[in-house]
């Protein structure tokens, strides 16, 4: 990703086009996984990777960081932020409290081009393949947001959103512990129940589906962390 206008010094001028690619590009791999949680990210690391230069990084890593998914450690410097197995509780906690809404909500508003749109969104994954992995989980989060949407409720929806974002990079580590036909199947019986105009159907399976998936990335989480002790 280079920029065509140049500083004298050959680097990327700055603009705020610049600092939005900086930005789309770095949190993707960060979401995507490209960079660890807890890992370091040096200044000239991430110029050379990006084709930046050093202000619109810092304005881009000063967003990620507002955003939670930076953090500025002491004497260290810029570091991928953690999540522990109480992060992804919490942040499942509110999941379940707004797609039990969402879902509820959606079954009686929803167009019949959103349910056209949740059909579609039923790509597979490959395990160990990062390419499936990406397109499995951008379809993901488009469906929950899809749902969201036909709810009626700007708030909730970015609030979700947020959530959801930080959701992709932990769901990442437990693809590799199933075929993905699981999630796909809690889906379609989810869109099922919207498609029926059925409230209490879509929430019920909105709410069994997040429990499953809760329980499955911390068991990744717990797993990972053990093999990081051996």
């Amino acid at each position: 990703m280079k920029a065509s206008a140049k500083e004298p010094n050959g680097t990327a001028a700055f603009d705020g086009s610049v600092r939005r690619q900086v930005y789309t590009a770095l949190k993707a791999d960060i979401l995507g996984g490209t960079w660890d949680m807890g890992q370091r990210l040096s200044e000239s690391q991430l110029i050379a990777r990006y084709g930046t230069s050093r202000t619109p990084l810092r304005e881009a890593l000063t967003v990620l960081e507002r955003e939670g998914l930076i953090e500025v450690v002491p004497r260290v410097g810029y570091v991928t932020s953690r999540m522990t197995a109480k992060d992804v509780l919490d942040i499942f906690e509110l999941r379940i409290l707004i797609e039990a809404t969402t879902a509820r909500k959606a079954a009686t508003m929803i167009s019949e081009a959103a349910l056209d749109e949740l059909d579609r969104l039923c790509s597979p994954y490959r395990p160990g393949d990062r390419q499936s992995y990406h397109t499995h989980l951008t379809e993901n989060l488009q469906f929950h947001r899809t749902i969201a949407e036909a709810a009626g409720n700007p708030r909730m929806l970015h609030v979700l959103t947020q959530l959801l974002e930080h959701m992709f990079r932990l769901i990442v580590l437990r693809l590799d512990r199933s075929s993905g036909s699981d999630v796909l199947g809690e889906h379609q019986q989810i869109a099922a129940a919207l498609r029926r105009r059925d409230p209490d159907l879509a929430r019920d399976l909105m709410v069994r589906h997040l429990t499953v998936a809760r329980q499955a990335t911390i068991d990744a989480i717990m797993e990972i962390m053990s093999r990081r002790e051996l």
